[in-house]
């Protein structure tokens, strides 16, 4: 997996799906940040997945395109980037 892949999505934002509210996460290089927050990541994208930030866990979301699921699970999309 290259990092390339991985900083796909650097300087975008992350948005509860359907709504038109303010940002929740922001994302910088591969790490997901709460926006407006200069602390640690929450989250890290890794391929096509988003795991908890320094866990070597099963991932919590799938990225579909500009969508974010939660993973292995039908259900519609939690949050979008833009």
């Amino acid at each position: 997996m290259n990092n390339e892949n991985n900083d796909r999505f650097s300087g975008k934002k992350i948005y509860e799906y359907m709504r038109a509210s303010q940002a929740k996460f922001e994302i910088r290089g591969n790490k997901i940040h709460k926006f407006m927050s200069a602390t640690q990541p929450v989250y890290e994208i890794r391929g096509d997945k988003i795991h908890e930030f320094m866990r070597a866990t099963q991932p919590v979301y799938q990225i579909k395109g500009n969508k974010i699921h939660e993973f292995m699970r039908a259900t519609q999309a939690i949050y979008e980037i833009r």
